[in-house]
């Protein structure tokens, strides 16, 4: 239906059609011209615009025109904004235009609310993809910084107070890195400091890392060989979180060995001993900040996992027997923790064996205080003199103790391998976490490492390693003895490290730094402290270190911690 004011006369009805087609086509071509009002309209704009023009000497232009003069001021702020590109930076080219474009607000150089530079043009300028732009332009507007109007760009945002009064925007957008950093922080500060101190000729007696010459690799090869040509394609399809049925029933006859009463399905593989780690706290600390009793000083690495779940803890005292159990008894009656980590055997740093009847004594209070144990013993295998004693798990009746190990120093570090031992309630929910985390640990791993040791080699393995380490152990132990004779010294039982405490005149930082300046790497005391306070102290390892690097090393220690004296 045509509208009454665009319908013409009445077409004839005398006409032809060809008549009546022609009138059709002129009436809708008419349509899409402009109409006689339009036009006085443009002339009326007209008139208006060229008043404005004359009056613009004499007052502000109209808020029309002063927005179209806004629109030029993006090649005003492409001159007056400093963006340098670096392929070499490792920040992503899209934050390195946030920044810089961040740091340009943040010095005054952007005013709030002057438009930024169209994209297109900016990415000209740059060298960059117009995405890029557009990617750092999102990351602005995530942080609050830019505002965005459609159809007119992006603007500077106006200044807004926040309560704590340290930023000027009102949303800042950073990736929620919170337990991740606490994770980090523990041993952070203390790598980079490491890293700094490294000179060329540097002895480094703080990785704890063990000796290369002790990998099984060429056994290890033909045992990872025979798995692929000796198992069905079946056996490396997806698998149960447990983990490997012939590697847990491996793992559980060395412990019925020594003396725990443990069945191949209460175990699960795990990659490593910090994932058993993370897999008990989230298990056992997922409800804040929950209090973990451990023995002092302990394992920086465990202790970084509980940091990560905002762990409070409670030290308890330990000498060279392991944990002191009067202290234990107290700590436990006042703090009544969630959890008791302990690391019994081979204990990282110190290097000592806990007695056995400290043992049964920690599992009773432990029992009366109804407190879960998890007890590491990572290291147990390398044990000097004698064997390893029976874990705590061994005289646990009511499945209270949780066993995790590594099998990293043992066998390799790439194998990736550790595992956890848990009883009735404890054991499904941490199956139902491990499948949460990574479904399950390498088959191919698992097979080779069940065939490995399964066979004369790993018995081999062993005594090779710790024959080495014994050695090292005597060589450095002796050299540190005459270079630093008012040292108390204790050779460690099992494991590669060993704890040097320091008189009370010298601090941990003044010896690290001494003996960062002599050329000898060595780790302070305060990342093995649960609470991160303790005597004066340092960690030494010797796992990687041949005899004489160890008396090289031992002399630059001696000389460093002389002047300080």
């Amino acid at each position: 239906m045509v509208p009454g004011r665009e319908r013409g006369p009445p077409l004839d009805a005398c006409a032809d059609s060809r008549t009546r087609l022609e009138r059709r086509i002129r009436r809708s071509d008419a349509r899409g011209r402009r109409t006689r009002r339009s036009i006085a309209q443009e002339d009326c704009r007209s008139r208006f615009g060229a008043a404005d023009q004359q009056r613009a000497r004499h007052r502000l232009p109209p808020r029309r025109h002063r927005h179209r003069a806004a629109l030029a001021s993006p090649t005003q702020s492409i001159a007056t904004l400093t963006i340098t590109l670096d392929s070499r930076d490792p920040r992503p080219l899209y934050v390195q235009i946030a920044d810089a474009v961040a740091e340009a607000i943040e010095s005054g150089t952007l005013a709030p609310g002057e438009r930024l530079p169209a994209m297109r043009p900016l990415a000209g300028k740059l060298g960059c993809g117009l995405v890029t732009v557009s990617q750092a332009y999102d990351l602005l507007s995530a942080q609050g910084r830019i505002t965005t109007r459609v159809g007119r760009g992006s603007f500077v945002s106006e200044l807004l107070k926040s309560e704590a009064g340290e930023s000027p925007f009102l949303a800042r957008w950073e990736p929620d890195l919170g337990r991740l950093a606490m994770r980090g922080e523990r041993m952070e500060g203390v790598l980079e400091e490491l890293s700094r101190a490294g000179i060329p000729g540097a002895i480094s007696l703080a990785t704890g890392h063990p000796a290369p010459e002790t990998f099984p690799l060429a056994d290890f090869g033909r045992a990872l060989n025979r798995t692929l040509v000796e198992d069905p394609p079946e056996a490396m399809q997806y698998h149960a979180a447990r983990g490997d049925s012939d590697l847990c029933e491996t793992l559980a006859a060395g412990l019925r060995a020594r003396g725990c009463r443990v069945a191949a399905d209460e175990i699960v593989v795990c990659s490593g001993a910090q994932q058993a780690a993370d897999l008990v706290a989230t298990v056992l600390l997922a409800q804040g900040r929950e209090v973990v009793a451990s023995e002092s000083p302990a394992y920086a690495g465990t202790l970084g996992v509980f940091d990560a779940r905002g762990a409070s803890y409670v030290a308890v005292a330990s000498d060279r027997d392991g944990v002191r159990v009067d202290d234990l008894d107290r700590v436990l009656a006042e703090y009544r923790p969630r959890l008791l980590y302990v690391n019994p055997v081979a204990q990282n740093p110190t290097g000592a064996m806990l007695l056995e009847r400290r043992a049964r004594r920690i599992v009773e209070l432990a029992r009366r205080y109804d407190t879960v144990i998890l007890e590491d013993q990572t290291g147990h295998a390398l044990v000097y003199d004698g064997r390893a004693p029976s874990p705590l798990l061994a005289y646990d009746t009511d499945g209270r103790v949780i066993v995790m190990e590594s099998l990293s120093k043992t066998v390799f570090p790439a194998l990736r391998i550790g595992y956890l031992v848990a009883k009735g309630p404890l054991l499904e929910p941490l199956v139902r976490a491990k499948m949460r985390a990574d479904s399950f640990t390498s088959t191919l791993t698992q097979r080779a490492l069940w065939r490995f040791m399964g066979s004369s080699a790993w018995g081999r393995h062993l005594r090779h390693a710790r024959h080495l380490y014994r050695s090292r152990r005597d060589a450095f132990v002796e050299a540190l003895a005459q270079e630093l004779p008012w040292a108390q010294i204790h050779p460690p039982a099992a494991g590669i490290t060993l704890w040097l405490p320091l008189p009370a005149r010298i601090s941990t930082r003044a010896a690290f730094e001494a003996a960062a300046r002599e050329g000898v790497l060595v780790m302070p005391a305060e990342p093995y402290y649960p609470t991160r306070q303790g005597p004066a102290a340092l960690r030494l390892s010797f796992g990687d270190v041949s005899e004489d690097r160890l008396r090289e090393g031992a002399r630059r220690l001696g000389r460093a911690l002389g002047r300080l004296l």
